[in-house]
Parts: structure tokens; sequence; C-alpha cells
């Protein structure tokens, strides 16, 4: 993967992250900005180097929405998670995809981790919130005591970047 692909990937990557932490949805234009420049980083490095890197790209993302998809068909994940898994695998290709998923499932099982003790933090009334505490800061303590969802976009990034 070239440098210049990963420098590319940074708005859209953090317009990920700011998003699913806050609203839990991811924008259809990051998925789509990733995708585009995991193809143009794969067109550029075929060129460079050999027909091989458009081939993994595709097949990689290829697998990582199979993946994604039967994830959101039986409801364990939203379906912007199933697009930017799809739009990672085409950054990382094959050979970033076991560093993808290893990392993904360490900050995914981190994160779930970390929202089971805030939701019994908040649930024990051990978290407490000023008045003038941020608009989102209070809907994310409501969101922890109400519905157990996860952000995992956030893992999902984390897994990209460790698979570039």
């Amino acid at each position: 993967m070239a440098p210049w692909t990963a420098w590319l990937a940074v708005v859209p990557l953090a317009a990920v992250c700011a998003a699913d932490l806050r609203h839990r949805i991811i924008p259809d234009w990051c998925v789509a900005a990733l995708a585009l420049i995991g193809l143009l980083g794969a067109a550029g490095a075929q060129q460079s180097s050999g027909p091989d890197a458009l081939q993994s790209a595709l097949l990689a993302g290829g697998f990582c929405a199979l993946i994604g998809g039967g994830l959101s068909v039986i409801g364990l994940w939203g379906w912007g998670d199933a697009k930017l898994l799809a739009a990672a695998g085409l950054i990382t290709g094959v050979a970033g995809m076991p560093r993808l998923f290893m990392a993904m499932a360490l900050a995914g099982g981190g994160l779930a981790l970390l929202l089971l003790v805030l939701r019994g933090c908040v649930r024990r009334g051990r978290l407490a919130l000023k008045p003038d505490a941020p608009r989102w800061l209070r809907a994310e303590r409501r969101r922890l005591r109400l519905a157990p969802s996860v952000p995992y976009g956030l893992a999902i990034v984390a897994g990209l970047i460790a698979g570039m």
C-alpha cells in the first residue's frame, strides 16, 4: 500500500469514528471515499509491481463484503459496518487481511468490554454528569442505560489501520 493512500484515508476514517461514536451511523460518503482510495491504491500498485495488486484488493473486498453482509443479515451488525469492512478489504488487500481481522477483533472486544463496564456504572448511578455536560455525552449515557449498542466502526477502523 502506497503512503499516499494512508494520507488520503485520514479524513474519511476520522469522520467514520466521529459519526459512529456520536450517532451510531457510518456515512456512505466515507465508505465510498475509502473504497475509491483502495481501488486507486491497488491500481497504482498494479502498474508498479504487477497485476496481482488489483486482484488482491478485489478478492479481499469481496470476501469482507460477504462476511459483513452475513453479519448484517443475521442482525449482529449494521449495514454501515458491512460496507466499511468491504472498503477496508479493498484497501488492505489479501496480504493485510489477517492483521485487519486480528486488530478488529481485539479492538472490538476491548470496546465491548469498556461499554459493559460503563453500562454497569450508569445503571448503578456511579456515572453522574453535570447539568452542563455536552449533549452528546448525555445522549451516550442514555444510550448506555437503555440499549447496548456498540460503535463497531471504531474497531473496523482500528483493524484497517493495522492492516495498512
